[in-house]
């Protein structure tokens, strides 16, 4: 059994908490790090989880094999770095960083260490998402010319005032695109330059609420990025090839239209995809099997992502 810390307990490490605590053979919390224990203690004496204020509290914990990180984004590339000295495997809840520097350091530190450095992208796990795998691995699509990806969502409508996440240095305009970027990464290799349109249209607070982003991969792949904070929930995944194009809608329906020939529609149900991204991290600190998302692919979504703050500040084209 895989015993976890966590190193913030806000919405989301609640969710993950919940996810996993009690139903899983392989892997359990058992102790948290929160700036305001008393917010937790309910949940935490629920799920037999110990408590404190103090990251020293998990980190000097022997009982403990990795280290969630699930705090502001700001923090995680220095609460990351603090739990791979300690000598624990550590996942860090989607960006890794906030700049290419950071990422890249702790991507080294782990490897130096033998320690399993995990991206905390629950998308990935969905079965749209492997039949969009399969689908490429198999060359239905041909050579891929173009990917499309919209991430809508009306959360910046509504942040509460002094929210982490409501500021353009710590959400960089266009960060929102990661849900669907890391997917990108993963089928299509990392992002050369890219370009940056952003406005601030109704978020509530002084944050680019809309974004339009046009990439250029390594590979010489052009792609589209939109993110929108303050528009009904719309997802969206579209990869473009000389023999079909495939398409995941909304996490859970895939299909794919071939160049001759009927589309081909797969609705899936619904997957606790937080609780298969805690398994997969037990599988691979236990060595059973690689995590899906490689620390090489965590690290070039961040540098994707430092290069949009670039742009929508210079208004250029920048080169990740």
């Amino acid at each position: 059994m895989i015993k976890l810390g966590i190193a913030g307990l806000g919405s989301w490490g609640k969710n993950l908490v919940n996810a996993i605590q009690g139903k899983s053979d392989n892997i359990q919390f058992v102790a948290a790090a929160t700036r305001t224990p008393s917010k937790v203690a309910d949940l935490c004496q629920e799920k037999s989880i110990r408590l404190s204020d103090d990251l020293s509290f998990v980190l000097d914990d022997p009982e403990i094999n990795a280290v969630v990180v699930a705090g502001p984004a700001q923090l995680h590339a220095e609460v990351a770095m603090a739990v791979i000295e300690a000598g624990k495997h550590v996942m860090v809840i989607k960006p890794l960083a906030l700049f290419k520097k950071d990422a890249e350091a702790l991507r080294q530190a782990a490897q130096q260490r033998n320690l399993v450095l995990a991206l905390g992208y629950d998308r990935c796990f969905h079965p749209a998402s492997d039949e969009l795998r399969k689908c490429v691995a198999a060359g239905k699509l041909d050579k891929i010319i173009h990917a499309e990806g919209n991430f809508c969502v009306d959360r910046y409508r509504g942040l509460p005032e002094g929210d982490w996440k409501g500021s353009d240095e710590n959400s960089q305009p266009g960060s929102l695109t990661d849900h669907m970027l890391y997917r990108m990464i993963e089928l299509l290799g990392p992002v050369d330059s890219l370009t940056v349109q952003a406005a601030r249209h109704a978020a509530t607070e002084e944050i680019s609420d809309t974004a339009a982003v046009a990439l250029r991969f390594c590979s010489g792949i052009s792609g589209h990025l939109t993110a929108i904070g303050v528009t009904p929930v719309f997802h969206r995944l579209h990869l473009f090839g000389t023999e079909g194009w495939a398409e995941i809608r909304n996490d859970r329906r895939f299909e794919f239209k071939p160049l001759k020939g009927d589309s081909t529609v797969i609705e899936f149900p619904a997957v606790d995809a937080l609780h298969a991204q805690l398994e997969a991290l037990a599988a691979a600190i236990n060595g059973q099997q690689d995590y899906p998302v490689s620390p090489e692919d965590a690290v070039a979504g961040v540098a994707a992502l430092e290069a949009m703050g670039r742009s929508a500040k210079s208004g250029k084209t920048e080169t990740v």
